[in-house]
């Protein structure tokens, strides 16, 4: 009765009154989509020209790469000549084959002694070159003597050259000592064909969509004078991106071909605003005419409403915990994550029990459901108020810390509450657990995310990283954490999945590339390192960083183990076959391979000759007395005769006592420490000591990261006894390491270690 009364006493008021509101939201839905128009008008203006800097970066990019790469595979030839002043024509067209006829850039490269060119490589084509003196060519002895005097590489070009084309030429100083005199030896030239370049580089390409423009002629970086494209590029507001190269710069200019916004399409968003404009009227006319009908059930609603609200709450209490620990559950945290997105807290603290599968596997699923109700409660007794804690499923829990009434937001203390957290969750669980008169020691693995408002982050992508530090800290071994980083996200993202991984697998995608090891004299080759690799079908060659952390997840690592360990006998036999003797082969072990049961098991299957392989381990990896699993499969892998070999040495936690206790044969000193002993006096006596240590452990140290001849002679003067590194070889297939192999023994016979 009373809806009908209230329905009639509406129906008697003016009709303009009765769709004042249909009017009204009409007005503001018009204002809207003109202000909706102006904005993406505005959006689409700058997303154009994001996009034409992202392509720009790309090119620039390109570009610069195919400039400083046969740049830097020359200065190793700078460096041989600085050492070698002497050279032999054949030593020369050797080495410099071996450097730069990979580089499809490279027209050839010359030898001046004493500014007079007497070696060249390709000898074919070049020849007419050879007797050149720079000192009595007028069109090349002002760039030479600058070279000279400056003791500076200099890059030469555009310029036209006299076998014809375009081309850039860099120029080299080369110093040498003998008998501790310092002297200026001659020059070292590089000739880069630039069309070649600018195809590398993808600058030819007609499917970018830009007009391009590079000013910086002899590298006079943005000032100097345009010598590719329209000048009319660089004087239309142009994207401009850096291209740098030793002792000089270009910079690229950029925009869309048929100009400034000649990419941007407003129709279908124009006609999107009219269609969502018109269904919002409609649905507010509608709204209106029912608006008074609704008015007699609206009471009836609200009572309803507040017995549903009742019984929601009583049903969410029960969704919201887990019946097990009796802590919240993974939805309880969603939604708790939810309530803080937007808000200032410390952050969150994912826990992962180390040995807990070992548990459940040894006393089985009821134990160990005793044992997490045990873990759930020493968890609770560390935390304070701040703190919740939610079981996010199986064997892990999550800690979300929220701030106390009055305190403020700062990261250091932020930082400093996460971090003694995470310690005292750690230390609760150094004791054993009693669960039906059985000892259970398991420990904690912790990933910690640090909430920053400016990282816009969701509630999904910080637990993400939570989790991603939380499977670091596994990696680095037990009872320990690790923060997060933007930059540590798991580049596995880009894979189409784990299926794709596993097939590679199966598929023998899997593959090892093999880096040499050399002795003191930097040309005998004492072994190689395998290194993973996978041969994508897209053709790209993947390193481990691509897809450890998938086949982590996947818990595949003792299969890739297995696969490499397995490729590498195979291929030293292929080796032996051929003549070629290499004395040792070096092979990564995870931390998940080493506990392992089967470990034994299924390296002794492959049947590989122990005397000729030596196991990698991480420095993180520290033995555990408590870890019987990986010390009896350590042990037995030495007593079979397999050498022990700690790779990354002095970035990590290993002590005098943890080697002692692992009894390595050889430990690989980081590539950070290698390259800065160099440049600083503390930094080269720290790599001193830290070699000085392994050898009155009677261990083998080897220097990882040779990348240029000052790492190689400060590594040799402080006691490395071998070196590895991309001065002297990079990683390589099993069939051009042969081939490597091949031309230095015919160059410099005896060079492979027996």
């Amino acid at each position: 009765m009373q809806a009908m009364i209230n329905f009639s006493e509406a129906s008697l008021a003016p009709v303009w009154r009765r769709y004042l509101p249909t009017v009204l939201v009409g007005a503001l839905v018009c204002l809207a989509c003109i202000g909706a128009d102006r904005a993406n008008l505005s959006l689409e203006f700058q997303q154009e020209r994001d996009r034409v800097r992202n392509e720009a970066a790309m090119l620039s990019a390109k570009l610069e790469r195919r400039i400083n790469a046969p740049i830097r595979a020359a200065q190793g030839l700078v460096s041989m000549l600085s050492s070698e002043p002497d050279m032999s024509p054949k030593r020369f067209e050797w080495l410099a084959r071996s450097v730069v006829d990979n580089i499809s850039e490279v027209r050839n490269v010359a030898a001046a002694p004493d500014l007079i060119v007497t070696l060249v490589h390709p000898f074919e084509g070049n020849a007419s070159v050879l007797g050149l003196d720079y000192s009595q060519n007028d069109a090349q002895r002002a760039a030479v003597y600058h070279v000279r005097d400056s003791g500076e590489f200099m890059l030469a070009g555009p310029l036209n050259i006299v076998q014809g084309g375009q081309a850039l030429i860099g120029r080299f100083p080369v110093f040498s000592d003998i008998e501790g005199t310092h002297f200026f030896w001659g020059i070292l030239s590089v000739v880069l064909d630039l069309p070649t370049v600018y195809a590398n580089a993808g600058l030819d390409a007609s499917d970018n969509g830009l007009d391009i423009a590079l000013v910086g002629l002899d590298g006079t970086g943005r000032n100097g004078p345009l010598f590719y494209g329209a000048p009319s590029v660089a004087m239309d507001s142009p994207v401009s991106e850096d291209i740098l190269f030793p002792n000089g710069s270009w910079e690229l200019h950029a925009r869309p071909i048929g100009g400034w916004g000649s990419t941007v399409a407003t129709t279908g968003f124009r006609l999107f605003l009219v269609a969502a404009g018109g269904l919002i009227m409609l649905l507010v006319a509608i709204t209106n005419h029912m608006a008074v009908q609704r008015k007699a059930t609206i009471s009836t609603l609200q009572k309803r409403e507040k017995e549903l609200e009742a019984a929601r709450h009583e049903l969410e209490s029960l969704a919201l915990h887990d019946p097990l620990t009796g802590l919240p559950n993974r939805r309880l945290l969603n939604r708790k994550l939810k309530e803080l997105s937007g808000t200032s807290y410390p952050g969150i603290i994912q826990l992962d029990l180390d040995g807990f599968k070992d548990v459940n596997d040894s006393y089985g699923h009821a134990v160990g459901d005793q044992l997490l109700a045990r873990v759930s409660e020493r968890l609770r007794k560390v935390l304070g108020p701040e703190a919740i804690l939610i079981r996010s499923g199986g064997d892990e829990f999550v800690v979300l810390l929220s701030r106390l009434p009055g305190q403020k937001a700062d990261p250091v203390s932020d930082r400093s509450q996460l971090e003694e957290t995470a310690r005292q969750l750690i230390g609760c669980m150094k004791t054993c657990v009693m669960v039906g008169g059985k000892k259970c020691r398991i420990g904690i693995s912790a990933g910690i995310h640090l909430h920053c408002a400016e990282d816009s982050l969701s509630p999904e992508e910080e637990l993400t990283q939570a989790d991603h530090a939380m499977y670091v800290a596994k990696q680095s071994g037990r009872n320990r954490f690790k923060f997060s980083t933007l930059n540590a996200r798991p580049t596995t993202a880009a894979l189409h999945s784990g299926a794709e991984l596993l097939e590679a697998l199966s598929d023998g995608e899997i593959i090892p590339y093999y880096q040499p090891q050399f002795s003191g004299d930097g040309l005998t080759v004492v072994g190689v390192e395998a290194l993973a690799r996978w041969q994508h079908p897209d053709g790209r060659i993947r390193v481990p960083g691509e897809f450890m952390d998938l086949a982590h997840s996947l818990k595949i690592e003792g299969e890739l183990d297995h696969r490499i360990l397995e490729q590498a006998k195979h291929d030293l036999d292929q080796w032996e076959k051929a003549g070629l003797h290499v004395p040792q082969v070096s092979v990564n072990v995870s931390l998940r391979r080493l506990n392992d049961q089967h470990l034994i098991e299924s390296v002794d299957a492959i049947d590989v000759d122990p005397s000729r392989v030596t196991l990698e381990f991480l420095e993180s990896i520290c033995l555990d007395e408590e870890n019987s699993q990986m010390v009896s499969n350590i042990e037995a892998l030495k007593a079979r005769g397999f050498r022990i070999e700690v790779d990354d040495f002095g970035t990590g936690y290993s002590s005098v006592t943890s080697l002692l206790k692992m009894r390595p044969h050889c430990f690989k000193i980081d590539r950070s420490l290698v390259q800065a002993a160099p440049y600083s006096s503390a930094n080269k006596r720290l790599l001193a000591s830290i070699a000085e240590m392994g050898h009155a452990l009677n261990i083998s140290v080897c220097a990882e990261g040779i990348e240029t001849i000052e790492h190689l002679r400060t590594a040799r003067a402080v006691g490395c006894t071998t070196f590895q590194g991309f001065l002297l070889a990079q990683p390589m297939p099993a069939s051009d390491l042969s081939q490597f192999l091949v031309g230095l023994t015919e160059t410099c016979p005896d060079k492979l270690a027996s």
